[in-house]
């Protein structure tokens, strides 16, 4: 499934996570990304609700949205193949990690940005996701960066092109990490995700 990923390639950019945070390595070739594409479009998406956050921490977002992938379909079965793989790489960092054999993909959400959308604004994702946030990135441009802060407009671009995998890590990763501000702009192409993360407040669903 993931034909263009490299265990070596994947466990040097889990262990890179110590250093910066968020890593991308290549996973897809062209033909699987456009199969990967036309299976998100037979999704029903939602718009993403277009304020969320605190008060004084808003974060916008313009985007589409499917939080209800079903569990029998391909998108679950390639989420849980990356897990496995994702585990391995955890166990060969050679670092201390809390339960790295605790990693599975139990949440799933698919994104679509129109061209022309705004994206989403610099956010950190939620606490309860541990260790690794995972992005496949399917279709489409844009840029993916990373802040130090929520009101820093710029940030560092992350190279990210279709069939590129995007790992971002997340608390219990390494000692001390902390989790990084991010955003997507300058959308033009419409561009698809399969976003996987490992909830660490339940339990892995079963197809």
């Amino acid at each position: 499934m993931f034909n263009r990923l490299d265990p070596g390639r994947l466990s040097f950019a889990v262990e890179s996570l110590s250093r910066w945070p968020a890593a991308t390595v290549s996973c897809l070739s062209p033909r699987e990304c456009d199969r990967m594409a036309s299976l998100a479009d037979k999704l029903v998406f939602r718009p993403a609700t277009p304020v969320v956050g605190a008060k004084d921490a808003p974060v916008h977002q313009d985007f589409e949205l499917n939080y209800s992938v079903p569990l029998d379909h391909p998108f679950w079965t390639l989420a849980k193949a990356f897990g496995r793989l994702a585990a391995l790489a955890l166990t060969q960092t050679g670092e201390e990690i809390a339960s790295p054999d605790s990693y599975e993909i139990n949440d799933l959400i698919v994104q679509r940005y129109p061209g022309g959308c705004k994206g989403i604004t610099p956010h950190r994702d939620h606490l309860k996701y541990r260790m690794i946030v995972a992005i496949l990135l399917v279709s489409g441009d844009g840029e993916f960066r990373i802040h130090k802060r929520r009101d820093e407009s710029n940030g560092a671009v992350i190279r990210f092109n279709p069939g590129d995998l995007l790992l971002m890590g997340a608390p219990g990763v390494f000692p001390g990490f902390v989790r990084p501000f991010h955003s997507v702009t300058a959308v033009t192409r419409v561009r698809r995700t399969i976003g996987m993360r490992y909830d660490g407040r339940i339990i892995q669903p079963e197809a």
